[in-house]
């Protein structure tokens, strides 16, 4: 939604538009409430999946006993690099997904664009955290898969520079979305509600 154009078509009716307008915002925002749900939804199911996945490979690894089967005592990193993912999924689902629509009123529809975002910025934070504790157990786990011979010492230097490469892209991208687009939308939603609150 175009939040400043909203704002001043607001400001140029004296903060009473018409109830066509009005539809058109609500209409809007049901729009983008639904488009915004909709790829969180999905998303989460991908995640789901993707992460379920290789979860099942290396249980079943361990249950057949492969010659290289995981030996948790001493790849024990695994168990968390592996749970994480899955806590920040179950905590984005039940804590940072945006509940309930609009009823119809203005200040209703404002309020569930204003709870979307705040929901995208807990995404952020809950995302964010994942990471900052990935950072220190992915160079225990590389460690680990080269103390156990999975990995030689060169193939470790490589991997940690990818898989940091992709930890600081990711975090990189993150505040960039923070800064330049959730944050000004909660500035210009947050605006609007005090305009209507105060008409």
């Amino acid at each position: 939604m175009d939040y400043e154009s909203l704002g001043n078509a607001w400001a140029s009716n004296a903060n009473n538009p018409s109830a066509a307008a009005s539809a058109y915002v609500f209409a809007e925002a049901q729009a983008t409430l639904a488009k915004r749900r909709g790829h969180l939804q999905r998303l989460l199911v991908f995640a789901g999946v993707m992460l379920t996945m290789p979860l099942a490979l290396m249980g079943l690894d361990i249950v057949t006993g492969q010659a290289d089967a995981i030996d948790l005592a001493r790849e024990w990193g695994l168990i968390p690099f592996a749970l994480i993912p899955f806590v920040v999924l179950v905590l984005i689902a039940t804590r940072a997904a945006p509940q309930g629509v609009p009823a119809g009123a203005l200040l209703e529809t404002f309020r569930a664009l204003r709870a979307d975002n705040t929901a995208a910025q807990l995404r952020i934070f809950i995302i964010g955290g994942a990471m900052i504790a990935f950072a220190p157990l992915l160079y225990v786990l590389l460690n680990q898969l080269v103390a156990t011979g999975k990995m030689a010492p060169h193939e470790m230097q490589s991997a940690a520079f990818v898989l940091g490469s992709a930890l600081a892209l990711s975090a990189l991208w993150m505040i960039v979305k923070l800064v330049t687009r959730l944050a000004p939308e909660r500035r210009h939603i947050d605006a609007l509600i005090a305009q209507y609150e105060a008409a």
